[in-house]
């Protein structure tokens, strides 16, 4: 390798088939890119699937000019679910905030609308890793012109009465919440940065490398557990089992992220709740309106601790994972043992 001063060094330990995050440069929806969906003005229910690799997606219904940012909403999301069940009661968001694997059970009330409106499904949240924060704000918005559009719907005619309720309406199936936890479990997300590959920003505002400089990035996002005095310890697959729950044990994990960006956590074999998110020097908060419900994968904010409670009842081996694809193909899981009781 050879540095901008025209030193070399030896080999990298940033491993050749690594690419921290991937972000393309199409949406696609049932796989078709940008496509048009064609819709009566009637109340519809979607199912919401954030397929994505690596991109944290915040959708938003909007009217007119779809490359205007910011735009208010046309229409709301009611979201009635989550991954594994229903919430409570509807709830209505102006935005959806989904990670990768993250699913929404929403209603869309196009009711009242005339014939030959459009309206686009736009994505606000941005084109590289997420960490939370407001779009325009925290972070800049994914480029309007391509990866900040999604969908077009087009309004018709009505062909028939539509007799569903208003979602504010809905009585929804009550969730039966798990009762008290056995035990506490205290779980980690971490980066290591390379130590061969330095890089610093150039006159011109390019990125070169320079031995003196900067550590280049992570060589890979692992988990952990947490050391005792409050630290990351990352550990790889090939590692001794840490996390063995009893069967039909109930257990909040305290999941510890360490690293700078958000990160999907997704637990197999289990439906968990949300317990709260709590900030390292900070208060704990309730989980969002959205998370209350049965869900498999959680975002985990940079510099908190996300804790979830779950119930092991199916013995074996199983795996936990952040869902980011490039993450979770490159050491960021760890196996699970459910031991019988």
């Amino acid at each position: 390798m050879r540095y901008a001063d025209g030193t070399t060094t030896g080999a990298s330990d940033v491993a050749p088939i690594w690419n921290p995050e991937f972000f393309g440069e199409a949406m696609l929806v049932n796989g078709r890119t940008w496509p048009m969906l064609a819709v009566e003005p009637r109340r519809y229910r979607f199912r919401i699937l954030n397929g994505c690799n690596s991109r944290f997606l915040i959708l938003r219904l909007a009217s007119g000019d779809p490359t205007v940012r910011p735009v208010p909403s046309a229409l709301p999301f009611w979201q009635i679910g989550a991954e594994g069940g229903f919430l409570p009661a509807p709830v209505s968001l102006d935005t959806l905030l989904m990670a990768p694997a993250e699913r929404a059970d929403v209603i869309v009330d196009f009711t009242g609308l005339a014939e030959g409106a459009q309206l686009y499904l736009i994505n606000e949240a941005p084109d590289e890793p997420f960490g939370g924060g407001t779009p325009g704000v925290d972070f800049d918005f994914a480029d309007p012109e391509i990866t900040g559009q999604v969908l077009k719907f087009v309004v018709g005619k009505l062909a028939a009465v539509d007799t569903s309720l208003a979602p504010d309406q809905l009585v929804l199936p009550a969730y039966v919440p798990l009762g008290a936890a056995a035990a506490t479990r205290q779980v980690s997300l971490n980066e290591e940065e390379s130590g061969t590959v330095r890089v610093r920003e150039a006159a011109n505002g390019s990125i070169v490398l320079d031995p003196a400089g900067e550590p280049f990035g992570p060589t890979e996002a692992v988990l952990g557990t947490v050391n005792a005095d409050g630290t990351g310890k990352p550990t790889s697959w090939d590692d001794a089992i840490t996390e063995a729950p009893l069967q039909d044990s109930i257990e909040v994990w305290e999941i510890h992220n360490f690293t700078v960006d958000a990160h999907p956590i997704h637990i197999h074999e289990v439906m968990f709740e949300v317990v709260n998110r709590q900030p390292f020097d900070g208060a704990p908060r309730p989980p969002e309106p959205w998370e209350v419900a049965a869900k498999d994968t959680v975002i985990a904010y940079p510099g908190e601790i996300t804790r979830v409670k779950a119930k092991f009842d199916l013995p074996g081996r199983y795996a936990w994972h952040c869902h980011i694809v490039e993450h979770e193909d490159n050491e960021m899981m760890r196996p699970i043992d459910v031991v019988p009781s």
